[in-house]
């Protein structure tokens, strides 16, 4: 199943990661938005927990689940946006909106209408919003998938209690230096990683983990006394770093 939303990582790796984690295990993945990944691992036999903590995502995948036609109709509505002093007050304040599914509609208009696919931020670029977007989202009913909202502000806070058994996954994208965190303007959806506290809590972990990465020479240090695979731009494993477009970093 193709995700309905235009994704701000399109990762490479899934055919890496389906290799290491294998048919019928129970994955809980974090940091969910785009959820390209986590659908396909899902449509191949595995048990997706995605897991957010940022209520907003969490309330547009649940109400796609329970009514996706609702979010296209309303979104077809609210179309087009031709003025982008509006597009940019429809960023700033689409969460005040009343009616969950005018929250989702207006979640899926201006991710499919940002460049960057976010939905409160990225200029205005309209041709993302389109009769393939809107079907891919008209046809939504996901298998072997389920939403979860984690209400710890702090994602270590929220992986502790996951059985051993589990597999967990952190599609993460972007590696930061974490500096001038808390002075950071950050939209409704946007997650915050602390890359060191993560690794030292997964250190502590008995569970199987996985975290993916765009490459950064950091990574690489970060995680040296772990199982890293490099992966190029075709999706392969690599042995060469200036090929290397994505990380994955396992302890497995």
């Amino acid at each position: 199943m193709k995700t309905p939303i235009k994704e701000v990582n399109q990762f490479k790796c899934t055919s890496e990661i389906k290799r290491k984690i294998p048919k019928g295990s129970v994955v809980n993945s974090f940091l969910f938005f785009g959820g390209g990944l986590e659908l396909k691992l899902a449509q191949s036999d595995r048990f997706v927990i995605a897991h957010t903590n940022r209520y907003v995502v969490y309330e547009f995948w649940h109400c796609a689940m329970q009514d996706p036609q609702r979010i296209v109709e309303m979104s077809k509505a609210l179309f087009p946006i031709d003025d982008p002093n509006t597009f940019h007050i429809l960023q700033e304040s689409w969460p005040k909106y009343h009616d969950p599914f005018a929250r989702s509609a207006l979640f899926f208009l201006l991710n499919r209408c940002s460049e960057s696919g976010w939905i409160s931020a990225g200029k205005l670029n309209k041709k993302h919003f389109n009769p393939l977007a809107l079907s891919h989202l008209s046809r939504f009913n996901p298998k072997n998938f389920f939403i979860l909202w984690d209400k710890e502000e702090e994602l270590v806070d929220n992986i502790k209690d996951i059985k051993e058994s589990e597999y967990l996954l952190f599609p993460i994208g972007d590696f930061s230096y974490n500096f001038f965190e808390y002075g950071k303007n950050k939209g409704y959806e946007m997650s915050t990683v602390h890359h060191k506290n993560l690794r030292e809590t997964l250190k502590t972990l008995d569970n199987k983990w996985a975290l993916i990465y765009n490459y950064h020479p950091q990574v690489l240090r970060l995680y040296k006394d772990f199982n890293v695979t490099m992966i190029n731009k075709r999706g392969r494993v690599t042995g060469w770093k200036q090929d290397c477009q994505e990380v994955i970093v396992a302890n497995f």
